[in-house]
């Protein structure tokens, strides 16, 4: 096989574009240039000035000697393979090589995985190829339509004065270029596609979605190596790391190298926050027997809590969607739909400032939801099975008999998506959770305060167990006292993004 591809020679690439319909070259393109945002710019502006030529400036494009121009190295295996992908079996039979001998070494009927060609880029490619042009028509719509929105809060750059649905491959040339849509390195780390995976979910072309999910993980690496800080490759930050701080401590342990995983600042992910500050009891008939037989006092103080969560993780990097006095349906359908937004991010946390009782938090209109439950919901959907994820409850957890909690039918699953779940709970079971009405409470000020402190060097269980610590050493002034709880299932250890500057209190 290698033979034959060295007998492909620049002086083939006019005659191979000869037999390519312009629709082809556009494909071609896509699956070659893309990989690079320089390249990608390059033939977004030369595809948009040959689709407005004449058919004979179409046929003379000379983009594949262009190709290897750029890429003198690499440039025959590539293209061979972005030949097998677009299945131009003619161009490849007047190259001298076989089909099968072809579709065994690169597999272009499997769409997660390629050779040389970036994985995403063929993913996406498949996409293009298998939506109809009224499916790719909306997708353009909608995608320019919420870009837009984002312009007009302060974005730069003219939409793309393009229409023509029938070149799908150039829109989504557009949204790499603008950096709407990232691939990543060649095993996927740092892809961001979450845009398309959220359109896909949304409209119900789940096979998309997953299309795109199982791509980045089937060229994740099984396992990232530690690199020493003077090999690594800074535009390619890897999600595993050696704490400066420890690198003496464990460097001769490749085990504990390999069990680490730092979320990183430009993908951490989002913070959920659940902010039950009023409650009131109108609901129907049918759950006021899940109502508590005294109203709920507000809870003054927590908007405290809700700044400092703010400015301590996004600090980090996390995106913070906070959302005041929200029923008991709506926490659950804010904790779904993170959930489907998280699953290219790092890592996701989702924060409930509420009352509660023991095993169970309140929504504001006084229906209580489980805990474990909500733990549940976090855990459905597999794709996040590997994705390390915090549920913070401020509470109390008083025992109560008795007491019922709204069924949400969160349904049994797999004990092993339990998995790569932290619960931070403010109290143990039986007691209260102490919160100041002024300075808010001991718990979330303490993990803020902790977080900002040790992030750069703790993983996320020594943070929690250090908070817990700092919170049972408090004392209030009747002498009242206070237990954080930590349960985890995380199969490594979880270290924050290193910060940038955290605002002290």
């Amino acid at each position: 096989m290698q033979e034959e591809l060295d007998n492909i020679e620049l002086d083939d690439l006019p005659s191979v574009e000869l037999d390519l319909n312009f629709a082809q070259k556009v494909s071609l393109s896509f699956l070659l240039f893309g990989v690079q945002h320089s390249h990608a710019s390059f033939i977004l502006q030369k595809l948009l000035t040959l689709v407005r030529s004449p058919p004979e400036e179409q046929l003379n494009s000379d983009l594949l000697r262009l190709y290897a121009h750029a890429n003198p190295g690499s440039w025959r295996s590539h293209l061979v393979e972005a030949l097998c992908i677009i299945n131009a079996r003619r161009v490849l039979r007047k190259l001298g090589l076989n089909w099968e001998q072809l579709r065994l070494r690169y597999l272009p009927h499997i769409s997660e995985i390629s050779l040389h060609v970036h994985p995403m880029l063929k993913a996406l490619y498949v996409i293009c190829e298998r939506l109809t042009v009224a499916q790719s028509g909306r997708l353009v719509l909608d995608i320019n339509e919420k870009l837009a929105r984002q312009r007009s809060e302060g974005d730069i750059g003219e939409p793309l004065r393009f229409y023509d649905l029938e070149y799908l491959e150039i829109f989504m040339l557009d949204w790499l270029t603008r950096r709407h849509i990232c691939l990543g390195d060649i095993e996927t780390i740092g892809s961001d596609v979450q845009l398309l995976i959220e359109y896909f979910k949304f409209h119900d072309m789940h096979q998309f979605a997953t299309l795109l999910i199982q791509t980045y993980n089937s060229n994740a690496s099984a396992q990232e190596y530690i690199k020493c800080e003077s090999d690594a490759e800074p535009e390619q930050p890897t999600s595993v790391v050696q704490p400066a701080a420890r690198s003496n401590a464990n460097a001769s342990n490749p085990i504990a190298l390999q069990s680490a995983k730092r979320v990183r600042q430009e993908n951490a992910g989002i913070l959920l926050i659940i902010n039950q500050q009023t409650f009131h009891r109108n609901v129907d008939e049918e759950f006021r027997h899940l109502l508590p037989t005294e109203s709920l006092r507000k809870r003054e103080g927590t908007d405290v809590d809700k700044r400092r969560l703010t400015e301590v993780f996004s600090a980090l990097g996390y995106s913070v969607e906070s959302h005041d006095n929200v029923d008991h349906l709506t926490m659950l359908e804010l904790i779904r739909s993170v959930c489907d937004r998280s699953m290219m991010r790092d890592s996701l946390i989702v924060c409930i400032l509420s009352h509660g009782f023991e095993g169970a938090v309140y929504g504001c209109d006084s229906i209580p939801l489980s805990i474990i439950d909500l733990q549940w919901v976090l855990c459905a959907d597999k794709n996040l099975n590997e994705t390390p994820k915090l549920l913070v409850i401020q509470a109390c957890q008083q025992n109560e008999k008795n007491k019922q909690t709204r069924d949400v039918n969160a349904g049994r699953m797999p004990v092993n998506q339990l998995g790569n779940m932290v619960v931070a709970m403010s109290t143990v079971p039986g007691y209260v959770a102490l919160r100041h009405s002024l300075n808010g409470s001991w718990f979330i000020q303490t993990l803020c305060e902790t977080v900002r402190e040790h992030a750069d060097n703790d993983h996320v269980l020594e943070i929690l167990t250090t908070t817990i610590g700092k919170v049972s050493e408090k004392r209030g002034d009747k002498d009242q006292q206070m237990v954080p709880l930590l349960s985890s299932t995380l199969r490594q250890k979880v270290f924050l993004p290193a910060r940038n500057t955290v605002p002290n209190k």
